[in-house]
């Protein structure tokens, strides 16, 4: 989705206690982000990072509170002024890098538009899986691109700076 205020929103599917829905988030050109929940009305939400784990957010509606947040894979527990949340968050930006194929080949691409931030290898470099090389920024977000496999860079394909379209090529590891 493309608006005037915002650019491209990113909608994560979510399942808490049973109760499945679709979370829409898009940045906000004044700082923070433009949060739809099931398609109702965008709320403009500000936060930022207090520690390894604990955020603090803000919206018209609720003022500003803490809420701590433990993420591992898809699996989500947050505690939110006493209370505690737990459940799944589908992020379609690691769901379309599954799917783009490939990733098993070693070629990382991007599933979303934006900008290079970083290119932290280059041709020839041996990598370890997991390890980051490059950095997309979208929607005041940075993603980090990780090699999927150990081995060395056979190709780059984007350099700092540079504006990338989704499905781009970033680069390409070869097993070792």
């Amino acid at each position: 989705m493309a608006g005037a205020q915002g650019g491209v929103a990113v909608t994560y599917e979510v399942d808490v206690g049973g109760r499945k829905g679709k979370v829409s988030v898009r940045a906000h050109p004044e700082g923070g982000w433009l949060v739809s929940v099931d398609g109702g009305p965008e709320r403009h939400v500000r936060g930022g990072r207090l520690g390894a784990a604990e955020w603090w957010l803000a919206d018209e509606a609720r003022g500003r509170r803490t809420v701590a947040v433990h993420v591992a894979g898809d699996r989500v527990t947050a505690q939110v002024r006493g209370h505690g949340v737990s459940g799944t968050v589908v992020d379609p930006r690691d769901r379309a890098l599954a799917t783009l194929g490939g990733a098993a080949e070693g070629t990382l691409r991007t599933p979303m538009p934006g900008a290079v931030v970083r290119v932290l290898a280059k041709k020839g470099d041996p990598v370890r899986k997991g390890q980051v090389i490059v950095v997309v920024e979208a929607m005041k977000m940075e993603n980090e691109f990780r090699s999927p496999i150990d081995g060395v860079v056979a190709e780059v394909a984007v350099a700092p700076g540079v504006a990338v379209e989704a499905n781009a090529l970033l680069a390409v590891v070869e097993a070792t």
